[in-house]
């Protein structure tokens, strides 16, 4: 007998304010249904389910978090809304699987080195001449989002393709506009990653606004690139799938 493809739903926080923030989960989502593999492929965004889950497909459903972290959305909030226990939920209809977030994906690594590179090739510089510096939100209450921003950067380090890897916050130390007072005159290129999982606020607004007025202010003449969200790349489809085809193997 041939089973049955298994469905997908990405999990996303969403916006009330931006479509932005929605666009890379809805790209993805319809990447995953071009590639035939799936049975059913949505899209779930926090912002917009309070307190019921969206509807389940029967069979087989796997759960990606298009988050940067295993914080409170990925640990609390998701396995309350779908009824999950841990992992796992099995019922009648289906089992439904919890995939890991994002921004947890040790191979994450290879598409911020991508950007980067790209990013420092267009100013003219190799890679080896710029100083890289990540982006994430970070937390006061949680260290989900720094521990996954800190793997990224040792990765990244531990490559020695940049001349330097750094990494800011925008809410805890060492802050964005902090890093960029004490760091930001230096010498060389720099570029700058967003960990973010989309186009919303964060992203779009907040960061380059930080950029724009650190170099109104200082003056600064230091070259520099931001390269936006990591989230809305096209290849963060592929690290989707593995994500569910990883999550398979740790539950079959």
């Amino acid at each position: 007998m041939v089973s049955s493809p298994p469905s997908v739903i990405l999990v996303a926080h969403g916006s009330g304010i931006s479509r932005d923030a929605e666009a890379a989960a809805l790209e993805h989502a319809r990447s995953l249904r071009e590639s035939g593999r799936y049975g059913q492929v949505e899209v779930c965004f926090l912002s917009r389910a309070e307190e019921t889950a969206p509807p389940v497909p029967p069979g087989d459903v796997f759960l990606v978090p298009l988050f940067m972290s295993s914080g409170y959305f990925v640990a609390t909030r998701i396995p309350a809304l779908f009824g999950l226990e841990g992992r796992l939920r099995v019922g009648a209809a289906g089992r439904v699987f919890l995939c890991d977030a994002l921004g947890e994906d040790p191979a994450l690594a290879d598409i911020l080195s991508m950007v980067g590179r790209e990013a420092a090739a267009e100013m003219g510089a190799g890679a080896a001449a710029a100083h890289l510096l990540f982006v994430a939100h970070g937390s006061g209450k949680s260290p989900a989002s720094r521990l996954a921003a800190e793997r990224h950067r040792q990765a990244l380090e531990a490559r020695r393709e940049f001349a330097a890897v750094s990494l800011a916050f925008l809410s805890e130390p060492p802050y964005l506009a902090d890093w960029l007072r004490a760091e930001g005159d230096a010498a060389g290129p720099l570029v700058v990653v967003g960990l973010f999982s989309a186009d919303g606020p964060h992203a779009a607004v907040d960061v380059p606004e930080i950029l724009h007025i650190w170099q109104r202010e200082t003056g600064a003449r230091r070259r520099v690139q931001y390269t936006g969200a990591i989230g809305p790349r096209p290849e963060i489809a592929g690290l989707i799938e593995r994500s569910i085809a990883r999550t398979r193997r740790r539950f079959d």
